[in-house]
């Protein structure tokens, strides 16, 4: 494999201000039409205050002072006009305050200019020791396929994993597989199989906990989604411009239709369940690209 591309992220203060461009290498006709491919992501976490009526009544980001201004601006005045299905206990209407996952995408348009959307919201926080969910206790660490990749690849793949009633892996399939290093066009799909075959061959001899409390402690099978990031070590709560090339989305046979579209790397590190929504159910429907 021949030395793998790396990526310098360009970004200004502006929400809409994001630019993706290759490092110290001249570009061939097609290795730019892949790099046409590449998004920014930008996870930020924080939290939500909910009136009774399902309005938003505060914002809160974590991290605010190292997110740029304008990224924050955006954030805060999109986030402030969602609605939200009211919370009812005990038959009513009640206040509530949620933690939030975002995920920002910026795209470089054709005309030069940039675009910032919201791709996903998430309203769960992983709890290893939440007895009503899937948690994950042991299980070996996928390798990195050196020998198909070379050293200077990276990916992040996210995987659907099929559980039993006796914690052991039925199905895994990867959802999907990014790259975070750019590879010669001809090398792309054969990278992403790498990282995809790496990973669900070691998930499969891992052991789960099935849920022994709540609604979902009588199913058969449970299907969760697990990130596995082939990438040197980072702080993933910190909120940074990240450029990607997104693959394609691949669908599991074992799991249901889902009634809202979900962008798996909107999820924090951990286990989720996936087929379901859980949380405070948004009504407002983000833009998804």
């Amino acid at each position: 494999m021949k030395a793998a591309w790396q990526w310098v992220l360009a970004l200004g203060v502006a929400a809409a201000s994001v630019g993706v461009a290759p490092q110290d290498v001249r570009a061939s006709p097609s290795m730019r039409a892949l790099q046409g491919q590449v998004e920014s992501s930008m996870r930020i976490k924080g939290s939500l205050d909910i009136g009774t009526d399902g309005r938003v009544v505060a914002v809160r980001l974590d991290r605010e002072g190292a997110i740029p201004a304008g990224v924050v601006t955006f954030v805060k005045d999109a986030v402030a006009r969602w609605e939200f299905e009211p919370t009812v206990r005990d038959g009513q209407s009640v206040a509530i305050t949620t933690p939030m996952t975002l995920r920002l995408i910026g795209k470089t348009l054709d005309d030069g200019g940039s675009r910032v959307e919201i791709r996903h919201a998430s309203f769960v926080e992983y709890d290893q020791n939440d007895p009503t969910i899937v948690a994950r206790e042991r299980g070996s660490v996928p390798t990195f396929p050196v020998r198909r990749v070379g050293r200077e690849a990276a990916a992040d793949v996210f995987l659907l994993i099929q559980v039993g009633r006796d914690g052991k892996v039925r199905n895994a399939l990867a959802e999907q597989v990014n790259l975070r290093v750019l590879v010669p066009p001809r090398e792309v799909a054969s990278t992403r199989a790498a990282f995809a075959d790496s990973a669900t061959q070691a998930v499969r001899d891992w052991q789960f906990r099935v849920p022994t409390q709540g609604p979902r402690a009588a199913r058969d099978t449970w299907v969760v989604r697990f990130p596995v990031r082939f990438a040197p070590p980072a702080d993933r709560n910190a909120p940074r411009w990240e450029p990607y090339l997104p693959g394609p989305r691949n669908t599991a046979p074992w799991l249901a239709p889902e009634t809202q579209s979900v962008a798996p790397d909107a999820l924090d590190d951990g286990v989720y369940l996936a087929g379901e929504q859980t949380g405070p159910q948004l009504k407002t429907v983000l833009d998804q690209g």
